[in-house]
């Protein structure tokens, strides 16, 4: 079985973000250095479709921890980055965020996400079925192909706001 490819090989970019965007952008570049991963710095923020802040989270692990001080399970046992991510105390930004939404009864239908990192696979499964309709991301994921991305073919516009991030991948 072939994997899914995609026509289009590239995400929208030039005169995508609005002035809204960009003041949400600055909130997560402000955000992500909160995380206390050791590893990856990572961020989102999830508006509903008024374009209103609902949920907002890092990548750090469970509140009562902090990796800082009990250490990074991945650098203890030496994984490689990129590889072997379930072997992490943390879970993704998004899904922070997703969690902070359910307990709250709010919802993300029709919104927006605002991410460092663009979603790993899982939470471009969890955007997909969110209903919502626009993923605004920083930088690109190793192992996500702009050709091989789900969250086109659910209607999801997927921007990469360049001007705000760098070129460089990173996993943790």
């Amino acid at each position: 079985m072939r994997a899914h490819k995609r026509k289009t090989k590239n995400y929208i970019e030039e005169n995508a973000l609005t002035k809204k965007d960009r003041e949400i952008l600055k909130k997560l570049i402000k955000l992500q250095s909160k995380s206390t991963c050791l590893r990856a710095k990572v961020g989102s923020i999830v508006t509903d479709k008024k374009g209103e802040i609902i949920a907002q989270a890092t990548n750090s692990f469970h509140s009562i921890y902090d990796c800082r001080k009990i250490g990074c399970i991945r650098d203890i046992r030496h994984v490689p980055s990129g590889t072997r991510r379930e072997i992490c105390y943390g879970l993704c930004a998004e899904q922070y965020a997703f969690a902070k939404m359910a307990c709250e009864g709010k919802s993300c239908r029709g919104g927006s996400i605002y991410v460092t990192s663009h979603p790993c696979r899982i939470c471009e499964s969890m955007i997909a079925e969110s209903g919502i309709k626009r993923v605004i991301f920083l930088k690109g994921y190793p192992d996500i192909i702009p050709e091989y991305d789900i969250l086109p073919d659910y209607g999801i516009e997927v921007i990469h706001a360049r001007e705000f991030g760098d070129e460089k991948p990173h996993t943790i």
